[in-house]
Parts: C-alpha cells; structure tokens; sequence
C-alpha cells in the first residue's frame, strides 16, 4: 500500500500536466502552466512533507514558477540516512531550477550546542602557505574537516552536506533556506536562532515571509531595476570588477569604480600628520594611512575638481550620483570589543581607526557633496581568506559593519547574509597535510573563487544578485 506521504511526494515531482492542480486544489489553465514553463522552476527540499506543502503555495505565487518538492523520503535531515539517500537517490538532481529552497529541522528540536565551529574545522589549526617563490610564508588557519568526519547530526553538518550536493545538481540555482514550518506559525526561537545562524554561516539567505520572497522579484521576474548612475568605493571585489560587470547585466546602472586593490575601510593610524593620505591610493601601502577608504574620498575630490587629472583618470566636474556604496572591512580585522564600545565617541570624535568612526568620516564627506544620493555600506563577504585563524571572522566584522552603519542611519547591502561565497566550500586541504613540511594552499581557484580570496564570474553573479536585493527592497 504506498502511503500518503509518498503520493505527495510522487505527484510533487511528476512533469508538468494539462490540468495540473496546486495546493489549494484550484485547476490551473494551459497558459497559466506554460507561462510558469517559461519563467522557470524551483525546487523544495525539506524533511517534512506536510510542512512544506504551504510554503509550496506561497512560493509559487510570489514566483509565479512550477516548484517541485523532495521530502528526504521520511528522514529527518539531521541523520546519515537522509544525507546518504538525497545524495544517491535525489530524484530532481535532472532540472536545472532558477532557485532551490532548503527546510530542514522541522522536528523543531534544537541542537544540544551550535558551537558549529568545532561541527565544521579542525584544530588545532592548520599550516598554509599565502604565498609563494620569494615571498613565501606560512600562517596557521583553520580548516575545514574532511567530509566524512563532518556529522550530519546537527544544522550545521547536515546542512553542509545536502547544499553541497545541491550545488552539483543545481550549480547555478539561487539557494535560500526556509524555516522549519509553515509561513503562519513562529518557530522554536532556539531553533530559529540556531538555524540563523548556520545560514548565515553558509552565506544563503534565511527566508520567513511571502514579503521577503519580494526582495528578489529580479530573479523570479527577470525584471532589469534602474538604479542610476552609481559610485562605488570599494577595496579589490571592486577594482577586479567582477560583481560590478554581472550587476550591470542585471541592472540598468551606470558605474563609477574608484575601488583599489588592498584598500582598508578604516584608517590603520589616527595620526594623519605622521601617517598622511594619498590623493592617489598607494596599493602597495597596507600599513600606513595611503590605501584606506579615505584616500579614494580625497582622489574623488580631486577628480570632482577636474584638476590634476592623472593619465587614464576622467573628470567628473558636474557628476551627480544617484547611489553610492562603500565596501570594504575584507582588508580589516575586527574591532576589539573594547573598540566597539567606543563607536559613539568615535563618531563623536572623529577617530577613524574603528568601524564606526571611519564610515561616520566617509558618509558624512559623501552626503556633504552629494546630498541627494542614497548611500550604503556593502559589509564584508564571507568569504574566509586564511588571514585569522577564526573561521567566522567574517561574521563579527559585518556585524560591526552593520552596527556602525545604524548608528549612522545608512542602510546596508549584506553580502555576509547570501553573497553566498561560504568559506566552508572553499576549502584548500587537498593540497597538503596542514604539516610545514606540506602545507595546505589557500590560494587555489575553486568553483566559485579565482584564489579562496576573490570571485570568478561565477561566484560574482551572487555578490551582484545580493547587492540589487537590497539596493530595491
């Protein structure tokens, strides 16, 4: 007798029919189906058949696009058996989704710790190698386990192993996460907490509501936003320009890039008699005050002036920016909590060796000169690049980032959130044993990176895909 939960799952998965019907029981016409052909597909994962049923309606009206559901055939995420089974007998792994939507948890039982740090790595750390020839030098770092030490036996095991089998079978589709019930009801807080928080470790956004699933009506509706003309200040992610070429393909937008290789957002010294800015950043400089965030606002200016134009450079007498964005903090370490408990009196002060004081300094320059702009703070990717040996380094910088940016009162573009460039798939250990001897190399390309530190074309889209999320929520 084949039971209830495995019809579901099977008319889920079945091919688009003449007289398909949704979960509402409503009859949908030829049109209707074939226009939900042309937009695309998404597809549900999810350990509880019956939880996910609403978010199957929810989804595809916001999206207007067929969904296809896979319910771990009775298993709850969080075991070997539904790690084994979607990776071997995955069902869907032939469509070629727009996005994929992972509910896990539905049990609602929270993990005993979400100490996820000790779930993913190693330690003590490894030794890795950040460069080479005469140049060469080790630095300790954590690294991730190998697969078959990690346990599926919490969110952040579990989730490691089924995204990893999502981005094989669906290499190019958008990846969120759902809570683990249904669009009316709250989840377990703890659990909720818990499940945040390994999102936000993965970089993948975390969706709760119908409105959320709005913020990326881009994706669903393959609609161009105009967002303008666009100034970016910004660290290397901007002078290599990657994100920046797949966001003008997404967007109609017009940019002006001053980002530079090794920038930092903050000052390294607040001495700026004895430390001075350069009006013509110093790439080179990463310890002095001549590659900061600060020198592109005072090269800015001279440009602005359309004097003392430099080969190569344009003036810009007369722009007027619709949007700016600051991005940086990949070149910064996070504040030391005794910092953080400054930032009032940094912004007060003008110290601008911290978060704060630095984007109190950048923001109020920017808003001075262009007054009519909309202005945000793009906090740090998370994308881990061996300079710490804490794996989510990352999570804290944007953290202050994000705190810095609301006691201004700018909004922010959340790359930590879903740029989705998790260090935990970026992982180098193949190339070593972590000894001196054989070190492990961090800066091999992988599918979404051109070195563990900086995105190929590939890992850009989501940096660009995140950046129009909250430039037109």
């Amino acid at each position: 007798m084949v039971s209830a939960l495995s019809v579901l799952t099977l008319l889920a998965i079945s091919p688009v029919c003449r007289n398909h019907k949704d979960n509402d029981g409503k009859k949908k016409s030829q049109a209707q189906v074939a226009r939900q052909s042309t937009l695309g597909n998404i597809v549900l994962y999810s350990d509880n058949i019956e939880t996910i049923a609403k978010w199957r309606s929810v989804i595809s009206k916001a999206t207007g696009m067929r969904v296809y559901v896979y319910d771990f055939y009775g298993h709850k995420a969080r075991t070997r058996q539904a790690v084994e089974h979607f990776t071997q007998n995955n069902k869907l792994s032939q469509l070629k989704p727009k996005a994929v939507f992972l509910q896990i948890g539905c049990d609602e039982t929270p993990d005993a710790t979400d100490n996820y740090q000790d779930a993913l790595f190693d330690f003590p750390t490894g030794e890795v190698c950040t460069l080479s020839g005469a140049m060469k030098r080790n630095k300790r770092m954590a690294v991730s386990k190998k697969d078959t030490d990690i346990s599926p036996a919490n969110f952040a095991g579990a989730a490691y192993h089924i995204i990893k089998a999502i981005r094989k079978a669906h290499r190019d589709a958008r990846v969120f996460f759902l809570p683990p019930t249904t669009p009316d009801k709250k989840t377990n807080p703890q659990t909720e907490q818990q499940l945040k928080k390994m999102a936000n470790m993965f970089c993948v956004p975390y969706i709760e509501s119908e409105k959320q699933l709005q913020d990326f009506d881009f994706l669903w509706k393959g609609i161009k936003p105009k967002l303008g003309k666009m100034l970016i200040l910004g660290d290397s992610y901007c002078e290599q320009r990657r994100w920046i070429n797949s966001l003008e393909k997404m967007a109609q937008v017009e940019v002006t890039n001053l980002g530079i290789t090794s920038a930092s957002m903050r000052d390294h010294f607040n001495d700026r008699k004895a430390y001075p800015y350069a009006d013509n950043p110093v790439r080179t400089d990463c310890n002095g005050n001549r590659n900061t965030l600060a020198c592109q606002l005072i090269k800015l200016h001279r440009i602005l002036s359309g004097k003392n134009l430099l080969k190569g450079e344009t003036s810009l007498l007369g722009y007027q920016p619709d949007i700016i964005l600051v991005e940086g903090g990949g070149n910064d370490f996070a504040d030391e909590p005794e910092v953080e408990a400054e930032y009032e009196n940094h912004i007060k002060n003008d110290v601008r060796t911290s978060f704060a004081g630095a984007l109190a300094h950048l923001t109020t320059d920017l808003h001075n000169t262009f007054p009519n702009a909309k202005i945000y703070i793009v906090v740090s990717a998370g994308l881990y690049y061996g300079h710490t040996d804490n794996p989510f380094d990352y999570m804290e910088k944007a953290r202050q980032q994000r705190k810095a940016a609301d006691m201004l009162g700018y909004p922010t573009v959340n790359w930590d959130l879903d740029g989705r460039l998790s260090f935990i798939f970026n992982n180098s250990a193949g190339t070593g044993d972590g000894s001196e001897q054989k070190p492990f190399r961090y800066n091999v390309p992988t599918d979404e990176t051109i070195d563990l530190l900086h995105p190929n074309d590939y890992g850009a889209q989501f940096l660009a895909e995140s950046a129009v999320r909250w430039l037109t929520r």
